[in-house]
């Protein structure tokens, strides 16, 4: 799969964000709501523990930036997660589209000082991408489905050619 660099940070941004929120769904194929509440081992943690997680830490990165955030969600169950992850994604989606140039830089969170919003969201890109490593063990430990053949889609590669893409503007 071959693809074409974004034009500009804004647009590499939000195309590695994007990518990875739909390799996040796409590894919630055909699960059903008891797998996404089931641990794998005892110690460990559900789908559903990962689903909220991503989203209070993407809620909780855009509220450092100064902006105001909808509630926190504690543990709920797979349809209202994804709900929830839907209303954070387009929520980021907004920020980045509206946001100024001088919100765009990679300003990294110190003492005193707000993370830009550019590295927030490569964070917490990094960050669920991350996580998808746990879902797709935790999917097939707790007895989920096959996922189906991606090869239209392809979300993983789409995601990992964008993260790539990502990391050239951040180098220049």
């Amino acid at each position: 799969m071959t693809t074409q660099p974004p034009k500009d940070f804004r647009s590499g941004l939000g195309a590695a964000y994007v990518a990875t929120r739909d390799h996040l769904s796409y590894l919630l194929t055909d699960l059903t709501p008891e797998q996404a509440a089931k641990k794998a081992t005892p110690d460990s943690r559900t789908i559903l523990y990962y689903l909220t997680h991503i989203a209070n830490s993407e809620l909780y990165w855009l509220a450092a930036t100064g902006r105001k955030v909808i509630v926190y969600a504690k543990q709920v169950p797979l349809d209202i997660a994804i709900d929830l992850l839907d209303e954070v994604r387009s929520r980021i989606l907004r920020e980045l589209k509206k946001c100024s140039e001088e919100e765009l830089s990679f300003q990294a969170p110190t003492k005193g000082e707000k993370p830009s919003l550019g590295w927030v969201i490569s964070h917490i890109t990094l960050h669920a991408l991350y996580h998808s490593a746990e879902i797709i063990f935790t999917r097939y430990a707790v007895g989920g489905s096959d996922l189906p053949n991606d090869e239209v889609e392809d979300s993983w590669s789409r995601m990992m050619n964008a993260m790539a893409h990502l990391i050239f503007f951040v180098k220049q």
